[in-house]
């Protein structure tokens, strides 16, 4: 399978932001979860919110040059999809490489269902992306919704 076609299948830009407020994970993830509730992505904040934070509870999801990706898989989760957000201050994550993010990408899975295999994919195909030091670089300078679909595609 073409990474591109799934990657054009997943980002949606009504669940994607540039230029957000917030300086803890706190406000970040509760921000992305806010996009995600508000596009029936998911049912419950605070339920898909404490899914999240279990799964960080297990390790690090800071994968280093300032990307966050938080997962995880939960019973509120409507449909699949990745928030991403771009925020416009540093917050502090535990990272690879012990830096704080700037770039959030917040999974939304179904759990159970067949959801892991679903999770792996879109994983995989923005793992690859998110690899490239072009992509990140044009992720980091992007001033649009635009910009930063542009920087996966």
């Amino acid at each position: 399978m073409d990474t591109q076609v799934q990657l054009s299948e997943i980002l949606n830009k009504e669940i994607m932001a540039v230029n957000l407020p917030g300086t803890t994970k706190d406000e970040a993830i509760t921000q992305l979860a806010n996009l995600l509730y508000e596009e029936e992505y998911i049912s419950s904040i605070e339920s898909f919110i404490k899914d999240i934070y279990y799964r960080e509870s297990l390790g690090k999801t800071g994968i280093g040059n300032y990307i966050a990706i938080p997962h995880g898989q939960s019973e509120s989760v409507v449909k699949n999809g990745i928030a991403i957000g771009k925020f416009t201050n540093e917050i502090p994550w535990e990272s690879l490489d012990d830096k704080p993010v700037k770039i959030i990408c917040l999974f939304c899975v179904k759990a159970g269902d067949g959801g892991e295999n679903e999770h792996l994919r879109m994983l995989a195909a923005l793992a690859g992306k998110l690899g490239n030091d072009t992509v990140v670089e044009n992720l980091l300078k992007a001033d649009s919704i635009d910009d930063m679909k542009d920087a996966f595609l």
